[in-house]
């Protein structure tokens, strides 16, 4: 059973960061901007005008190291063997991570900052890409499951977009779209556990004993 203790291990770690860590270090990051106003400046204008680029850098990597273990990690249980979701996956982690260490500064760095723009748009899609690419997977394994995932992830998108639409991008929109990224991931990690036709626990175990195999 050490198999079990060690998805127990992980899925509590998951849980931690990103249903408390990772939405709680986003509003205090939003604390930076001028008198903690939500709608007036983005992440990135509060880590280049307010002094508070480490902290974005370390919420940027926070959100992509979560983004992409998580993501692998449900790639692994499911037995996904898509490279192309692979590759989105690859991408659409590094666009995020490229795209927080870019500085948004336009006076000063007026490309680097057109350059920031254009990634953040180009992360969106590929984030959105890898998600879609990645609940189809369900479509001709678990119905139920796929049908679920796909509900939860367009009522994400709604909340999301009418968001964007009232407030445009701002630092609630980051703190909404961080934080329900994680929900949506975590609560796939919880759909796969309790789907009857992915046996997860079968992967998990299988591949402790050839683990077990090649230490003899």
């Amino acid at each position: 059973m050490n198999y079990l203790r060690k998805h127990k291990r992980k899925k509590t770690l998951f849980g931690i960061i990103g249903i408390i860590v990772i939405p709680l270090y986003s509003y205090l990051l939003s604390r930076y901007g001028p008198g903690g106003d939500l709608i007036l400046v983005t992440f990135s204008q509060i880590g280049s005008r307010y002094g508070a680029i480490e902290n974005l850098i370390i919420w940027g990597l926070l959100s992509s190291f979560y983004y992409f273990l998580l993501l692998d990690y449900l790639f692994y249980l499911n037995g996904s063997k898509s490279k192309i979701l692979r590759l989105t996956l690859a991408f659409s982690t590094l666009s995020m991570m490229f795209t927080v260490f870019l500085p948004f500064a336009p006076s000063m760095f007026p490309i680097a900052s057109e350059v920031h723009n254009t990634l953040a748009y180009i992360t969106a899609v590929a984030i959105l890409l890898t998600l879609f690419l990645y609940v189809m997977t369900y479509w001709h394994r678990d119905k139920t499951l796929f049908y679920w995932s796909m509900g939860i992830l367009i009522v994400v998108i709604g909340i999301l977009i009418v968001i964007l639409v009232i407030y445009g991008v701002s630092s609630l929109f980051q703190i909404l779209l961080s934080s329900l990224l994680c929900y949506f991931l975590y609560l796939q990690l919880i759909l796969l556990e309790r789907s009857d036709k992915i046996n997860i626990y079968e992967v998990l175990k299988k591949d402790d004993e050839l683990s077990d195999s090649d230490f003899y």
